[in-house]
């Protein structure tokens, strides 16, 4: 990699540390399990799966680690690990494996929702899916696991009103504080949505960091309010996930829903207008 000659506030040479234009890859699980229908099956990776991935990062020299670690050390050749929603097979079947490979992840909480169903699964039989309750999450934050917020309410934070987004996202990292004694740096956005208004709005609650989908190695040099994500898939074996985390998505599709955002944001703006009576 060539280094950028671009001036670094403080910097006594003027020229950007190679380095620090380093990506950041970021791996976005949900699920580690073989037993769930066709339909969320691009959510869940199978155990073995899971292992082949995360021994091909190690035996690469990759650091595994969340995301606040992560950016905290942008000199090391890395992999931030982070799941959404915070099911029980993270304690059952993905920690086991993480440890196995000296490896560290951050966990987003939809905070209305532990101990409960992931109801906001409609359409998926996995919305009965059981979710981890609050004494396993204040464990896992004692074992360092990093515990992130993924809002209260798993809303569409870019369609709800101001108010109704602001109130969520408080109302998570609160829920966090009061329920692990902990304070949450990172959001992570449901269903990867967000905009201006909702980026400032996680800002202003306090949190340091958030991520999206967005199928790119996260560039340092970008908004770490919109952290973009790799989606693991469930087939990807140690020559793929090597190739995920150099080069992210490079596929048509991926490239397809990037292009199709707003049109899409428009939509579920519509649905919501209606669902809701405004």
């Amino acid at each position: 990699m060539t280094t950028m000659a671009t001036a670094l506030p403080g910097s006594a040479s003027g020229v950007l540390d190679e380095t620090l234009t380093m990506p950041l890859p970021v791996l976005m699980y949900h699920s580690v399990g073989d037993s769930v229908s066709a339909d969320f099956r691009r959510w869940e990776v199978p155990p073995g799966v899971f292992a082949e991935q995360l021994g091909a990062l190690a035996a690469s020299g990759y650091h595994l680690t969340g995301l606040t670690d992560a950016l905290a050390h942008p000199h090391r050749r890395q992999v931030a690990i982070t799941f959404d929603d915070g099911f029980e097979d993270f304690v059952t079947t993905a920690l086991p494996a993480l440890q196995n490979a000296g490896a560290h992840a951050t966990l987003y909480v939809p905070t209305a929702y532990p101990g409960r169903r992931a109801t906001w699964l409609d359409g998926y039989s996995e919305r009965n899916l059981p979710l981890l309750d609050w004494s396993d999450l204040a464990a896992l934050a004692d074992e360092g696991v990093e515990l992130g917020s993924h809002g209260h309410r798993h809303l569409e934070l870019d369609v709800v009103p101001t108010a109704l987004a602001r109130y969520d996202v408080t109302a998570s990292r609160r829920a966090i504080e009061e329920k692990t004694g902990r304070s949450p740096d990172s959001f992570s956005y449901p269903f990867g949505y967000h905009c201006a208004s909702v980026r400032t709005v996680v800002a202003a609650a306090g949190f340091d960091s958030a991520c999206e989908l967005g199928y790119r190695l996260h560039q340092p040099l970008r908004s770490r309010f919109a952290i973009s994500r790799l989606v693991v898939d469930r087939t990807a074996g140690a020559v793929d996930i090597l190739r995920l985390v150099a080069n992210g998505h490079r596929d048509a599709l991926a490239n397809a829903r990037r292009g199709l955002r707003s049109g899409w944001r428009a939509y579920r703006a519509a649905r919501w207008r209606l669902g809701h009576g405004t």
